[in-house]
Parts: C-alpha cells; sequence; structure tokens
C-alpha cells in the first residue's frame, strides 16, 4: 500500500505501473480527483489496468488500484468510520488528521441525519477515542456500504461531437448551456487537466464535474448516417 510521502503525478504513476508489470497488484492512497483521474490515464499502459474506488458512487476521494491486466478486478478494502451526533463531517476528518491519521488513509466525509461518516483504509486503526468540537467521542467502524448512497449506470447517446459539454450535458441530464457553464468556471477536468470549451472526450477518459459526479468514455460505437457520434458511457452521480 502507498502511503504519504511518496511522490505523486508522473513518478507515483511509473511506479505503479513497474509494480504492476512485475506482477503485483498495487493502490495509491487516497487521491483527489484531478490526482486519481491523471493517474488513472498515466497508469494505464499494454500489461497494466487500473480503476479507482471510492466506497461509493459518485465519490470525490478515491484509491487507485494497478494491477496485471491477466489479474481479475481488485478493488481496495475499504471501511467507514462512524460518529454520532450533528457534528460537521469535514470537523470529523480535521479532527482524525490532528489525531495523527494520514491523510491518504481518509477518503469522503459524509453527513448523515444522526450523524457523521468518513471512508478509510480498511488496514488503518481509527483512534479509540476523538475531540470533536468540544466533545470527547468514539468511532464506530461500519461497512462503508453505510455511508452513501451514489448511483451508476452504463449510459448509450448519439452526440453531434465528443466536447466535454455536449457529452455531460448528455451524461448529466442537464442542458449543454448550463454544463457549458461549469466548464468555463473551471469546474470540470477530463483526466485530472482543466476543461476548456474545445476540450474532448474519448475512449478511456475520465471527466469529473464539481457537484455532479463524474463520467468514463467506454467505448465509441460508430457514426449515424447523419454523421452523429454513437458512445457509450459510465456514470457516477453523488
Amino acid at each position: 500500500m502507498r502511503e504519504q510521502g511518496l511522490p505523486r503525478g508522473a513518478s507515483l504513476a511509473a511506479e505503479l505501473r513497474a509494480d504492476a508489470l512485475g506482477g503485483r497488484v498495487v493502490h495509491a492512497p487516497f487521491l483527489e480527483p484531478s490526482e486519481a483521474d491523471a493517474l488513472l490515464r498515466a497508469a494505464r499502459v499494454p500489461g497494466v489496468e487500473a480503476e479507482a474506488w471510492g466506497g461509493y458512487a459518485g465519490a470525490r476521494r478515491r484509491v487507485v488500484t494497478v494491477r496485471p491486466e491477466h489479474v481479475p478486478r481488485a478493488s481496495v478494502a475499504l471501511v467507514a468510520w462512524y460518529v454520532p451526533g450533528d457534528g460537521d463531517a469535514e470537523s470529523l476528518r480535521a479532527a482524525l488528521l490532528r489525531a495523527g491519521v494520514p491523510a491518504g488513509s481518509l477518503g469522503d466525509a459524509v453527513r448523515h441525519t444522526d450523524g457523521c461518516s468518513l471512508v478509510a483504509l480498511a488496514g488503518v486503526d481509527p483512534p479509540t477515542r476523538l475531540h470533536l468540537e468540544g466533545r470527547s467521542v468514539a468511532l464506530e467502524v461500519v461497512p462503508v456500504e453505510r455511508v452513501a448512497a451514489g448511483s451508476s449506470k452504463r449510459l448509450k447517446v448519439v452526440v453531434p461531437a465528443l466536447r466535454v459539454d455536449v457529452l455531460g450535458a448528455r451524461a448529466f441530464g442537464v442542458s449543454r448551456s448550463w454544463f457549458a457553464k461549469g466548464v468555463a468556471a473551471g469546474h470540470v477536468r477530463v483526466n485530472g487537466a482543466p476543461a476548456d470549451k474545445r476540450s474532448e472526450a474519448g475512449p478511456g477518459d475520465e471527466v469529473w464535474a464539481e457537484g455532479l459526479g463524474r463520467f468514463r468514455v467506454c467505448a465509441l460505437e460508430g457514426a449515424t448516417r447523419k454523421g452523429n457520434q454513437k458512445v457509450e458511457l459510465e456514470v457516477e452521480r453523488a
């Protein structure tokens, strides 16, 4: 397991690729969308597969797993740390960081009606008690499936172009002009890099849209008689 202190970007991708080509299944720490999406793109070379998982569909922070292509898909083991009460979810993250838990071990913080949870690596032990917003609380380890209920689906669309604003509008069921405003405001990234009005997405590309979720272009399935593109997308909504 890769923890804090390791290089990010190209150096981390090269290290993980080398391990996978040597027959190992390896994981990066939890990463922000821009880092995880860029790592996914860089890690996928002949003989190597990569995927990311944050505990639920549409998770913001995810762990990237890199493996030899002949090895079946193997997501990293995750749990959730839950505390009851009306505290803020991000305050839970801050308290855990102050308690010495490595940032790379922590995924998304999620607020519930009766408390808050934080996704974490299964192999990391939480503190027995935590000082949170002026009170001492005990953390409960619960299955990660109890954290949130995002959605994931495969979607086949017909679009006039592979521009990100066109694909994003169809992926999330919003107007193209509205999604384009998000692109212009810097809220959309392609493989970790900020998108602009000319950005396109092709097979394997990951697109993150702040506040909406992400989609991946799975395949191009040819053109219609009118010259439009038939595209298969995998869409995750938070």
